[in-house]
């Protein structure tokens, strides 16, 4: 029974991730359509799902408009999103379609930031990172509300499970956009910067600056003025030896390693306090599935703010109750 008053489009709908996200949406009670490049593909996936199909290239305007029609939403799957995410949101804009995906390319947060003024004039809402960030931000958000008055922002990503190749594609453009780092309010582009020490529970462990996009998002849900962002291993692109996921396998639980997937936030408050809160997830692609379908959820029940938005700006940390598996610990 569908539970939601709007309708969706998923474009990529048949990749690794899209095809989980199609599944999670069908048990969740979505009313949604699926859309992508491959006729053969969305045709098995549209007749396995019973929806309907939309078939065209990101660069199809009239593609676009004609899929957009009667939607609320679209929730954008295809990576790379350098090359996906500029048109769609384009779209989306002229079509007045909320605009949601799972990204974590830091350019496309700064993307849809430079849209947020002609977004609110159309009452569209765009959300980037609705995949990790659906945890992440709202993490931050709860941390630094345990400071009175907090400066600065630490946080260090531990991912365990394996990478799809748009992963490994996205993480190559993750790479190009340089060591960014929040400072005194403005992004600064680093020529280099030294790996620092995390705490996950096993003792101190060595991460490196990543520039994960919380210099952006979470500078949009907190304010925070300094941010630094660090991950625990190379990121795929950089590394021959990544392990990658059975992309034959699209059951929602597929991916998962025993192990969990661990971020934390460390907050500064202005007179030095320094408190660290950490959020345990499953491993692999299950949040990002489980927080993209909640957030598309709300977004097509009404729930929504116009213009650039990040998942903590608009849904609080309070979003982090709503994504089964997710553990918040206040370690001080």
């Amino acid at each position: 029974m569908q539970q939601t008053k709007g309708t969706l489009l998923i474009y990529g709908a048949t990749g690794y991730t899209g095809t989980m996200i199609s599944h999670e949406a069908v048990r969740r009670g979505l009313s949604f359509e699926i859309a992508g490049r491959s006729a053969d593909k969305l045709e098995l996936l549209a007749r396995e799902l019973n929806v309907l199909y939309h078939v065209f290239t990101v660069d199809d305007q009239a593609g676009w408009e004609t899929a957009l029609v009667g939607k609320t939403a679209l929730l954008n799957i295809a990576g790379p999103f350098s090359e996906t995410a500029e048109p769609a949101m384009h779209a989306c804009i002229r079509a007045n379609v909320h605009y949601i995906d799972i990204t974590a390319e830091v350019d496309i947060y700064r993307l849809a930031e430079t849209k947020d003024e002609t977004a609110k004039a159309a009452g569209v809402m765009l959300l980037p990172g609705a995949g990790l960030f659906a945890t992440y931000d709202p993490l931050v958000l709860h941390a630094s509300k345990r400071v009175k008055d907090p400066v600065k922002l630490r946080a260090a990503f531990k991912y365990s499970g394996g990478f799809t190749p748009g992963s490994i594609a996205s993480s190559g453009n993750i790479i190009n956009a340089g060591i960014l780092v929040r400072k005194n309010g403005s992004i600064e582009k680093l020529s280099k910067a030294s790996a620092a020490a995390f705490d996950f529970g096993n003792g101190p462990e060595d991460c490196f600056p990543t520039p994960l996009g919380g210099v952006v998002l979470c500078y949009r849900s907190t304010g925070i003025p300094d941010i630094e962002e660090y991950f625990q291993m190379a990121l795929p692109a950089n590394d021959p030896d990544a392990k990658t996921v059975d992309t034959q396998n699209k059951e929602v639980n597929a991916g998962q390693a025993e192990s969990l997937s661990l971020i934390i936030a460390e907050i500064t408050g202005a007179d030095g306090m320094i408190v660290r809160s950490l959020a345990e997830m499953p491993s692999g692609y299950l949040p990002t599935v489980r927080s993209a379908v909640e957030i598309a959820y709300r977004v097509l029940n009404g729930d929504y703010k116009a213009g650039f938005q990040s998942p903590g700006s608009v849904y609080g940390e309070e979003l982090l109750s709503s994504l089964p598996g997710v553990k918040i610990i206040d370690l001080d």
